[in-house]
């Protein structure tokens, strides 16, 4: 019996795309083929032309698509590389107003109350509005970060089209097929796009870029320096004699950390110029760089913790801000924990100790987690030379973050480095001994990896971020980063009476907050033996 063989709906789709760009290219005789010898602006010209060979690109005014994006949370992962965790999807409609140089993302995410963010990007600034409901929140205006438009397989020739240094680089070869490297600058930071020598089609672009400012987005990103953001398109088709990618793979340092689909493309649909009006002023002031923020100064779009530096007990001191960081004064030199923020904050926490315990040495930090804001000013202790003490399974992240590249805005690391002190801490650890002598204990029942500092004399744990006194009214968020710490707490043998508990956002709590969070009944029911 012969067998039939049929065509499955994603092949013969994939089959339509191929016809029609055949068809579509049926005009455009065999292109010239790329050599060594070919100039950047030939293999630009060729790529252009690729992309619509019967329409200029340089005439389009407007590109309008409805897209569905996946995003994760590469800034909290509890380990170092993929998976990492899933932040949310959301459905939006991107206007590209290619005219003006300007792109407007409207985000709805569905639930109650309904989330729509509107966010403006310009060359200069980047304007985001969040509406729950009809309530109307305004954020920060930032810096427009230039790979918003390098993003874009168009935009970015465009722009390499007009740039002053636009150069051919070795071709290259990513995943198993040949790529031309075209190579220029943009808003003074370096670009690259990689064009598939076959296909003649832009398989990714790259953007080096630095992310400085006081803003809670940016200040995850701000240690690590040199943040290579790469997209990479999959999926053409082709809309209104354009060839356009349906998907886009977004990469931050090699990290996978946003996915979007494109769908209902069309070129050159009229767009009214009020769509694009926002309620923040243009000319709104941009938040501090991260390394100029004062401390107890909250970054911006983060809640204000209202309190000033205080002593919690004595020669422990706590200074608050979007993340808090303590310093405990031992008889022989000062232990800090937690490094947040920026190597510019760390510098003023060091001149803080300095200040309030003169003649006293930093002995050691403390790294409580390995989340990007956490450790984002651990850099100016390494420049230091000022041992840090990181939990086990966070070492890999610290030390990545370490030697990371700063050649776009050099740190203190940068300009003279040297090999970090690292501690690695896996099971309980002294730090000094006498006053305020601490112990490390990993918090062994955390799903996210976690240490414990525990301050015997003074009655005082810190919790690193296991504890969020962020929900309405000052209350408790995750009551299971609440349980698991119950049970490290029990395991450790820690009295919990008149223990009060401190941490990466919060002032010194009683324990007893955490017990009436979880409910006797419940908490109780699931005691470990």
């Amino acid at each position: 019996m012969q067998t039939r063989h049929r065509i499955q709906p994603h092949r013969a789709r994939g089959w339509r795309i191929a016809l029609a760009c055949i068809a579509l290219l049926g005009a455009n005789t065999a292109s010239a083929a790329i050599g060594p010898g070919t100039s950047a602006h030939e293999l630009l010209a060729q790529t252009l032309s690729a992309l619509a060979p019967h329409r200029d690109l340089r005439a389009l005014k407007s590109i309008q698509a409805s897209t569905q994006t996946v995003s994760y949370d590469v800034v909290e992962n509890d380990h170092l590389g993929a998976p990492y965790p899933f932040a949310g999807a959301a459905q939006a409609s991107i206007t590209d107003d290619l005219a003006n140089a300007r792109r407007l993302v409207v985000e709805t995410t569905p639930g109650k109350p309904s989330r729509t963010v509107r966010t403006l990007f310009t060359r200069e600034r980047q304007q985001a509005e969040t509406s729950l409901d009809d309530q109307l929140t305004l954020a920060p205006t930032v810096d427009a970060p230039p790979s918003w438009e390098t993003h874009d397989p168009i935009r970015v020739l465009l722009l390499a089209e007009q740039a002053a240094d636009l150069q051919r680089e070795p071709d290259t070869v990513r995943h198993e097929a040949v790529q031309h490297v075209l190579a220029f600058h943009h808003a003074g930071y370096p670009v690259r796009i990689f064009i598939d020598a076959l296909t003649e089609l832009p398989s990714a672009t790259e953007a080096t870029i630095a992310l400085r400012r006081a803003h809670s987005a940016e200040i995850a990103w701000n240690g690590w320096g040199d943040v290579l953001e790469r997209t990479e398109y999959l999926n053409w088709d082709v809309s209104d004699g354009v060839r356009y990618p349906q998907q886009w793979d977004m990469f931050r340092n090699d990290a996978l950390f946003r996915t979007v689909t494109y769908a209902d493309l069309h070129i050159d649909a009229p767009v009214a110029a009020e769509y694009f009006a926002m309620h923040t002023p243009a000319d709104a002031p941009l938040p501090a760089y991260a390394d100029d923020l004062q401390l107890g100064q909250p970054v911006a779009n983060a809640p204000d913790p209202k309190r000033p530096i205080a002593e919690i007990a004595p020669a422990i001191v706590q200074i608050p801000n979007s993340w808090y960081t303590t310093l405990v004064r031992q008889d022989d030199g000062i232990v800090i924990i937690d490094a947040p923020i920026s190597a510019g904050y760390s510098k003023r926490v060091l001149a803080e100790a300095a200040r309030r315990f003169p003649g006293m040495p930093v002995k050691a930090v403390i790294t409580s987690t390995g989340f990007y804001w956490h450790i984002a000013g651990i850099r100016e202790y390494a420049a230091q030379g000022i041992p840090i003490y990181v939990r086990d399974r966070n070492e890999p992240i610290v030390r990545k973050l370490l030697a990371s590249r700063h050649s776009i805005a050099p740190d203190d690391l940068a300009r003279a480095p040297r090999t970090p002190i690292i501690h690695a801490v896996s099971t309980r650890t002294l730090i000094g001994s006498g006053t305020h002598a601490i112990v490390l204990l990993p918090i062994r029942y955390g799903e996210q990896p976690m240490l414990m500092t525990w301050i015997g004399d003074a009655h005082l744990l810190h919790t690193a971020e296991m504890v969020q006194p962020l929900g309405p009214h000052g209350s408790l968020l995750y009551p299971e980063s609440l349980l698991e710490l119950k049970h490290s707490v029990q395991e450790a043998g820690i009295a919990t009476e008149p223990l009060h508990i401190i941490g990466m956002h919060m002032s010194p709590t009683p324990w007893s907050t955490l017990e009436e969070t979880l409910g006797a009944g419940y908490a109780n029911s699931v005691n470990r033996p």
